[in-house]
């Protein structure tokens, strides 16, 4: 999707974007106001079927953490509770049938693992063709 650069989803859908408030926003901010930066890698090449390629951040208890915590304050399950587990994950590429990508995952594998840090959370907003960044919460040093 166009605007949206490289990330590990913590709450899909959050609110309609046309419905999100200052107040919703300030909500957020006291929500984290607590929540520490954090180190992890892109750790491993996996898949979702055989059309979504992405790389799994170690540990992944710390993602879920927040997706549960944002999930519970704001009563809005990720994924419209249409997933049993919630699994952790940077999208790399999707394709209508993987083959296409496996030259892909392969180079991507032998670039891993990638050291990372989680610094901020993000509020993406978006009509499905573009998305922007509505606002920001960054995390404690």
């Amino acid at each position: 999707m166009a605007g949206v650069p490289a990330h590990i989803t913590l709450i899909v859908p959050w609110l309609p974007p046309g419905e999100i408030t200052p107040s919703d926003l300030q909500e957020l901010d006291e929500e984290l106001a607590d929540v520490k930066a954090f180190d992890f890698e892109l750790a491993h090449v996996d898949w979702f079927g055989r059309r979504v390629l992405w790389v799994a951040p170690e540990p992944p208890g710390p993602f879920r953490d927040l997706t549960n915590r944002l999930a519970g304050r704001f009563g809005t399950p990720p994924w419209d509770d249409e997933f049993d587990e919630v699994v952790p994950h940077l999208t790399v590429a999707h394709a209508s049938d993987g083959v296409e990508l496996v030259p892909m995952a392969a180079d991507l594998a032998g670039r891993l693992p990638l050291p990372c840090r989680a610094e901020q959370v993000w509020v993406m907003v978006g009509d499905g063709h573009r998305w922007y960044l509505r606002h920001e919460v960054r995390l404690l040093e």
